[in-house]
Order: structure tokens, then C-alpha cells, then sequence
């Protein structure tokens, strides 16, 4: 269960604003002034990375804001490998997190709220590393006032460094490492060729810090552009196949994303868990929304486990594919797009008459589902077809 942070976190993140006299939650005028300062800042691009998110403002927009928005995708980038089996907490030590640009840690916590939701008890020792000492000082102070989630408890060493320290570290390896929001952010002064290649060698240099039964983790804004440079990277990874990177997620498959086909296509996640209450006003102050979480993310493993075999059983003359669009209604059907386990995007249509009991969740669908359709149609689901949701 993904939720949104509850009132004690809202106390505590109030705590460390005022320690800055920074705004509050409570001066929603104040704070959803410098949120909508910080968004405009990223998206129009118009200041070095490092120096949008530096100032006084900007760091009190992402402590009272971001941090809380950003929580739950951490959460949620994590759900598939926890439902999968593939993301436990040892008997016997701590799982171990490396999260690289960590800013002020809000990957690492959702790692750590997930865990607990899904009813894990035990240690998470976890190392965060990002170049910007005021954030990871933030970081470590967040840290201080909080032991961990539910049964979980947590470690954690802040550390103030770049991307490269972090991906040279020769002297431990990992469970799990997580990316948030790191590669829409590096290297955006360069073409996109070459920011593909630099991006590829940095996630392979990530997956070395990986555990042999681990996985690496990415998460990026759900926005057109970001995800689409995430989707190049992806196949620009497993194109030839490497000995070592086993693409898990969100795909059923490892050939090219038919995405990159269609400029306006993108794949990406949209969950319906909103802001916390005490943010709604200063998302709407920001002209911000605050229903539904959006981001997109990949997850590499360095054995060969894969989200189909994993979650989504084979069917005889069956397909399995993920919701990859909402569902289009329109008079006397319904249809959605989907992404197969073949590396094929399609979009197969219900006509209202063909309704039936084995059939009846597909007029339910929602991005992000994975289903499994026995037997298969690109074009068309008929009274007899079998559509059934694997739930994450």
C-alpha cells in the first residue's frame, strides 16, 4: 500500500524549516510561492542544474514539498520487485542501499516505508551520496529525527559527493541503488547522443556497486522528454545484450521500446495516490497538481529474474502486456493500449455486446496493469477471451 506522509512527518519537516527559518507548511502563501519558483526553474532550464535547487528558497520548496511528492514514488518504483519476492530485508544484516544523488533522501525513505507496508521487520543500513552538502546535510538531519517505518528500523551515512565518487566505490556493493531523478539532470548541456552514451556507461558503473542478486533502480519525472531519454537508454543497454544487466522492469520484454516509434508516445506510470492533505493548498498555490503520483523508472537486475516470469505466469495461446494508456471510451466500446511481452504496442478494442464475466476487467484497466489476454488479439476482445489483472 503506497500512502501519502502522515502528520508526524509533517511536524518533523516543519521542525527542520524552522531551524532554518524557513516557511512552513502552514505559510502556504510564502512556500507555494517558492514551490512554483522551483518548478519553473527545472523545467525551463534557463540555470545550471546545481543552481536551481541551491538557494535558501529553492531548498525549503524541496524539504516541504518535493521531499514529500517524492517519497511515494520510491515507494511505488520498488513494489514489483517486492512483489516479486526479490527485495527482502536478510535474517542475518541489514539490506544494504546505495542511493546516488540522493538529495534530501526522499528514494530512500520510500525504499524503507514500502518495506514496512509490506510487512518486513529488520535492519536497512543505507549510504546517500550527492554533491550539493547543504541537501545531504538536510538529509542527515531528517535522518537524526527518525529511526524508520513500522518494523523497520535504519542507518543512514550522508555523504557529500558526485555521481562519480558514488559509482567508484571499489569497497562494497549493495542490495539495492537507486537513481532518483538523476539522469534528466546530468549532462543537459550535451546532444542526445552523447548524453545516451554518457548515461549508458553511468548505470553500468551503478550496476558494478549491485549484489549479484540485487537490482538497480531508476526514477525519473513522468515528462514527455525525460522519459523518452529514458526509454533510449533502456535500449541502448540491452542492444546487443550485455553479460550482467537483466532488464526486469516495467517491461515484459527485452527488445527496442516501440514507444521510441511515435514521438508523442511515452511510457509512464500514473498512481492514484495524492499529496498529503496539508500540501493540496500550496500545490494549488504553486499551480502544481496534487492527484495522483506520476513518474517513470527502470529496474536492472544483475541474475536473470524478469518481471514476467515472476509475477505474470505464461498462458497457452496467451499474451502478457502492460496497460500502457488509460482506458478510451468511446460510444459502444472500449479500448487501451498495451505494450506485449513480443516488444509490440497494441490496442485491442471491447465492443460493449462482447461483455462477458471472463472478460469484465478489461473495461477496468488502468495504466500500469499487467494482464495477461488468453487467446490474443491485437485488434479485438471477444465474449470468449480471458482478461486477467496480475495485481503489483
Amino acid at each position: 500500500m503506497i500512502s501519502p506522509l502522515d502528520e508526524t512527518w509533517r511536524s518533523l519537516l516543519d521542525d527542520v524549516a524552522r531551524e532554518r527559518k524557513w516557511p512552513t507548511s502552514s505559510d502556504v502563501k510564502r512556500l507555494a510561492s517558492n514551490v512554483r519558483a522551483l518548478s519553473s526553474a527545472y523545467n525551463d532550464g534557463a540555470q545550471a542544474p546545481a543552481a536551481r535547487a541551491r538557494s535558501a528558497d529553492a531548498l525549503g520548496a524541496r524539504l516541504l514539498f518535493s521531499f514529500p511528492r517524492d517519497v511515494p514514488k520510491g515507494a511505488a518504483a520498488v513494489r514489483e520487485l517486492l512483489s516479486a519476492g526479490l527485495l527482502r530485508i536478510p535474517a542475518d544484516r541489514p539490506l544494504r542501499i546505495l542511493d546516488v544523488g540522493a538529495g534530501l533522501g526522499a528514494m530512500t525513505w520510500g525504499i524503507v516505508r514500502a518495506l514496512a507496508g509490506a510487512g518486513q521487520s529488520g535492519a536497512v543500513e543505507a549510504f546517500l551520496v550527492d554533491e550539493d552538502p547543504t541537501a545531504i546535510e538536510l538529509a542527515a538531519r531528517i535522518f537524526k529525527r527518525r529511526a524508520g517505518e513500522g518494523n523497520v528500523r535504519i542507518t543512514a551515512r550522508c555523504t557529500s559527493g558526485t555521481v562519480d565518487d558514488a559509482a567508484a566505490r571499489t569497497d562494497a556493493t549493495f542490495d539495492l541503488v537507486i537513481a532518483g531523478q538523476l539522469l534528466s539532470e546530468l549532462h543537459r548541456d550535451r546532444p542526445d547522443p552523447e548524453r545516451v552514451t554518457r548515461h549508458v556507461e553511468l548505470v553500468l558503473s551503478l550496476l558494478k556497486r549491485v549484489r549479484e542478486h540485487g537490482a538497480l533502480v531508476i526514477v525519473e519525472p513522468a515528462l514527455r522528454p525525460r522519459t523518452r531519454h529514458l526509454h533510449a537508454v533502456r535500449d541502448a543497454l540491452i542492444t546487443p545484450p550485455r553479460p550482467g544487466v537483466t532488464l526486469f522492469a516495467p517491461c515484459l520484454h527485452a527488445s527496442a521500446c516501440p514507444m521510441l516509434t511515435n514521438p508523442g508516445d511515452w511510457c509512464h506510470e500514473d498512481l492514484p495516490v495524492n499529496l498529503p492533505a496539508w500540501l493540496v493548498d500550496v500545490a494549488r498555490g504553486a499551480g502544481l497538481r496534487w492527484e495522483g503520483l506520476t513518474y517513470s523508472y527502470l529496474i536492472l537486475r544483475r541474475d536473470e529474474a524478469q518481471l514476467a516470469g515472476s509475477l505474470v505466469p505464461a498462458q497457452p495461446d496467451g499474451m502478457r502486456l502492460r496497460v500502457v494508456s488509460d482506458l478510451i471510451v468511446t460510444k459502444g466500446k472500449c479500448e487501451v493500449f498495451l505494450c506485449s511481452e513480443a516488444g509490440s504496442l497494441v490496442r485491442p478494442a471491447r465492443l460493449d455486446r462482447a461483455h462477458s464475466e471472463t472478460n469484465a476487467s478489461f473495461r477496468s484497466l488502468v495504466r500500469g496493469d499487467l494482464v495477461t489476454i488468453q487467446p490474443f488479439s491485437e485488434r479485438r476482445i471477444e465474449r470468449e477471451t480471458s482478461v486477467k489483472r496480475c495485481s503489483s
